[in-house]
């Protein structure tokens, strides 16, 4: 069996979706710009970018995942209302939404992970885990001046949901963007 390309996330519910799928269809930056918005199906909160694995390590996280979920409690989680942009405002390049409740708790749970992935032989990330929601992706823009008062004069809706469970996905890069797959749902036990 070949690698395949995973992560694991908190997928999100149909009310979010919808919201953040059509706050991104109403959004009209103006000016010369490029941006492609994240399809509404592909919508989530990444915990972890895991890349492409092996069958073997695939079973080792899908282990891991299952002792993980018997140390977290569901939580809720609510969105911040303001829109946030990677890796600066000067260089756009990722747009997101942030957490604004139940960011300690992602955080709890992005440590457990790299943790009991970690002993199992899973590489750390080299970066500081930051909860957010990607919804696009720069790829030109001409007028940042416009980007950045058109961002922070925006607002978004806080809208909360429960989240139960992590998930591991599969994600095939396609020309017309990447697949999502749910391979496991792991409910939170404890």
């Amino acid at each position: 069996m070949e690698k395949i390309r995973t992560f694991i996330a908190i997928n999100l519910d149909s009310k979010i979706v919808e919201y953040l799928s059509s706050l991104t269809n109403d959004l009209n930056i103006g000016g010369e710009s490029k941006i492609k918005w994240v399809g509404r199906n592909n919508l989530h909160i990444t915990i972890k970018f895991l890349g492409y694995i092996s069958p073997e390590q695939l079973d080792l996280i899908n282990s891991g995942l299952k002792e993980i979920i018997n140390q977290h409690n569901p939580f809720l989680i609510k969105l911040s209302p303001d829109i946030g942009i990677f890796p600066t405002y000067k260089m756009p390049r990722i747009i997101w939404v942030g957490i604004k409740e139940g960011a300690n708790e992602l955080k709890e749970l992005y440590d457990s992970i790299e943790k009991i992935l970690f002993k199992k032989g899973i590489p750390k990330e080299n970066k500081v885990f930051s909860s957010h929601i990607t919804i696009g992706r720069v790829k030109y823009i001409k007028d940042k001046d416009n980007l950045i008062n058109f961002f922070k004069n925006m607002h978004i809706k806080c809208l909360s949901q429960e989240v139960k469970s992590i998930d591991l996905m599969e994600s095939k890069l396609t020309p017309k963007g990447p697949i999502y797959n749910v391979l496991g749902k792991f409910p939170l036990l404890k």
